[in-house]
């Protein structure tokens, strides 16, 4: 669509996209000196894209999964395994492990996809663990002790840095890319082939769509997401044990979705900087006095949108006086535009 027959409203939209955007990038010159406040930005960003990864199968499609932390956990130590081990470069490392957790995720979840409702999820929760204890019993992987990667000289090739910048700037491109991969699937006829899947199989099969397809290659997708996100996390912290697979971190990557909307493409991105951002802030302040108290934090924000906003915030927004003065007083949103 071109500028000039775009409404104001839509116009409006991209000029708030674009400074968003332009915040984002100017941030590290800002933040240079407090590198705790990069690292929580850092944090965010991969927090949210795994979750954008959880909502594709879990929000979109509707099969619930608790075990994206060991697709993450398995793609990082595939690629640290591969940069340790083979010498190879890491961002080839990376690939390499985003399509053989994409192919293993895809077949051993095939048959399991022909169950429904908690059974899913438990073998979902089967799964992280049984991967969990398998590396904690290789010699190979380093068993419980985890994998160091090797420190050095900075260089990009490598996906090595003394900052925090780089990898700031990575994990933007990162949430970024994947975002747009999710708003692209969202509006395709996978996307509509997902949700239909997702309100009732039966009338999916009925109207041509095969759901056991579908449901595999979101699986796919989903779990290639993760891989990529364990790689990240692998090269960011130069070292990962297998405490990486827990079923509490896959709790953690399904939150931000659930607070900020699992209907929405961008619920995660809404829920995982406003969870982060409070945990971090909870846990710096008040983590000596009352330890863990991030992690009731989670457990009260869950509680409190289950019981007063199911919908989720972009849920409860997409209705709310709110939205329609900030789309009809600031964005001018028009008659056309609802029709759009």
């Amino acid at each position: 669509m071109k500028l000039s027959t775009m409404t104001t409203y839509r116009k409006r939209k991209m000029l708030a996209v674009a400074v968003l955007l332009l915040v984002l990038a100017l941030l590290p010159l800002v933040l240079s000196g407090k590198p705790y406040i990069m690292n929580v930005f850092i944090l965010i960003f991969y927090t949210s894209t795994m979750s954008m990864a959880w909502n594709l199968l879990g929000g979109m499609t509707g099969q619930n999964s608790l075990g994206h932390a060991a697709y993450m956990g398995l793609g990082a130590y595939v690629a640290a395994l591969f940069v340790t081990k083979a010498g190879m470069n890491p961002w080839l490392s990376m690939l390499l492990s985003m399509l053989i957790v994409g192919g293993l995720a895809g077949i051993v979840f095939y048959p399991c996809f022909l169950l429904k409702g908690p059974y899913f999820t438990l073998v979902s929760i089967a799964f992280g663990e049984t991967i969990r204890q398998f590396v904690i019993n290789w010699d190979f992987a380093g068993k419980a002790t985890g994998i160091s990667l090797p420190f050095g000289a900075e260089s990009f090739a490598e996906f090595r840095f003394m900052g925090k910048a780089p990898y700031y700037y990575i994990g933007l491109v990162m949430i970024i890319g994947v975002y747009l991969v999710m708003r692209k699937i969202s509006k395709s006829k996978f996307g509509f082939a997902l949700r239909t899947i997702r309100e009732d199989e039966d009338v999916a099969s009925a109207i041509g769509i095969k759901p056991m397809k579908y449901k595999v290659y979101a699986l796919i997708v989903s779990s290639m997401i993760a891989a990529m996100v364990g790689s990240f996390y692998a090269y960011y912290n130069r070292y990962i044990d297998p405490d990486l697979m827990l079923q509490s971190y896959s709790v953690e990557f399904v939150l931000p979705a659930i607070v900020g909307g699992a209907a929405f493409v961008e619920g995660p991105l809404v829920g995982g900087a406003i969870l982060i951002t409070l945990s971090e802030f909870l846990r710096n302040e008040f983590g000596a006095i009352l330890p863990g108290i991030n992690l009731i934090l989670y457990a009260v924000v869950l509680l409190v949108v289950i019981r007063f906003r199911p919908v989720g915030l972009l849920g409860w927004l997409s209705n709310s006086r709110l939205k329609a003065f900030v789309d009809q007083k600031i964005l001018k949103k028009s008659e056309a535009d609802e029709e759009v």
